[in-house]
């Protein structure tokens, strides 16, 4: 994945998966951005934390994000720091823009003023494009994304950024499955490369009862559609262990579920990058 770099926000005050995880990624020569100043979870009372305790690990390789927020009164707290990017969750003034010039990169939001924009260096725009419903009994079966991956490189960022098929809302666990829905992105070329999430669904019976059956059915309408192969899903490896799934009729909790939705997007948004790649020279 060398068009991939993860923007991991540690919510846990116990870092050792999260240790792992940059272990990992190191692994295959990943760098992560961690936002060392969490707005949400366990270190949200105490951003200066999470730095103190990773600067313990010194076998791991990772990129610092400052996140710039609301709650930001200042903003020289992390420059001894040393190297370190911004990821800003704000609107942008004067002295925003100005401090946008010791940082290394800086992800802003993607609906940013453009004349805004163009004064910003190395800049990586992101939004959540996904369009989250209240109960997954709401999803239509198909709904747009974004074009972004297709274009950003024509506005002069250096990058650009999304949260996959999760949304950017903060949540410890989720509810009662009703109803088990499987978020499948694909890009169409016949709509100018447009990003889309397919929506399969369960039936809503009602009851929070036996996810494990209505995860089946909501793959049964997965694999028939790659089946069909009228909508141009590329062979992920995330595919391929739903194929797996479907064959051996298991449910493996919906936490694996949605990790494995998560993959594919990664790995649909990382071909088309590649083949970019090789189409430009």
């Amino acid at each position: 994945l060398k068009n991939f770099t993860p923007v991991i926000e540690p919510v846990k005050k116990d870092i050792k998966a999260l240790v792992k995880t940059i272990e990992s990624l190191n692994e295959y020569s990943i760098e992560p951005y961690i936002i060392i100043n969490p707005t949400v979870g366990d270190f949200a009372s105490d951003p200066h934390s999470l730095f103190k305790a990773l600067k313990l690990f010194d076998n791991i390789e990772y990129q610092v994000l400052y996140s710039i927020n609301q709650n930001t009164e200042k903003y020289n707290d992390f420059l001894e720091i040393g190297s370190f990017g911004l990821f800003i969750q704000k609107g942008i003034d004067q002295d925003l823009l100005d401090f946008t010039n010791f940082s290394k990169i800086n992800f802003i939001q993607n609906d940013i003023n453009p004349n805004i924009k163009k004064r910003i260096k190395n800049r990586v725009s992101y939004e959540d494009f996904f369009r989250k419903q209240i109960r997954n009994a709401d999803y239509p079966i198909e709904s747009p994304f974004s074009s972004l991956h297709s274009y950003y490189l024509e506005e002069n960022n250096v990058g650009f950024s999304d949260y996959t098929i999760t949304g950017d809302d903060f949540s410890e666990g989720g509810g009662p499955a009703y109803v088990v829905t499987i978020h499948i992105s694909y890009i169409d070329q016949k709509r100018f490369d447009e990003l889309f999430i397919r929506h399969y669904s369960s039936e809503n019976d009602g009851t929070p009862t036996n996810p494990g059956a209505k995860f089946l059915e909501a793959l049964d309408k997965l694999i028939k559609d790659i089946g069909i192969g009228q909508i141009p899903f590329i062979p992920t490896f995330s595919l391929t262990e739903f194929q797996y799934l479907h064959k051996i009729e298991h449910f493996p909790g919906l936490g694996q579920v949605k990790k494995l939705s998560i993959k594919h997007h990664i790995e649909t948004i990382n071909s088309f990058l590649s083949a970019s790649v090789e189409v430009n020279g």
